[in-house]
């Protein structure tokens, strides 16, 4: 049986109850990626596209490499 389902904590020990219950190895618990909306929320400041190629040319200095 793999059903996957979301679950809304409302009290902090049902995470103590989660956490028993996967040691138990009856339940896995998966972590959801953040979304994109919450990333965006999360820029201080937005670059401009001068920074953004100077920082991208400086990470290309770091990687390259004679072969």
């Amino acid at each position: 049986m793999a059903d996957t389902i979301t679950i809304k904590l409302t009290n902090r020990k049902a995470l103590r109850l989660i956490k028993d219950m996967e040691e138990l190895d009856l339940i896995q618990v998966l972590k959801a990626p953040p979304k994109m909306s919450d990333l965006r929320k999360s820029i201080k400041s937005r670059m401009s596209n001068n920074d953004i190629n100077q920082q991208l040319a400086s990470i290309r200095k770091e990687w390259q490499r004679d072969i």
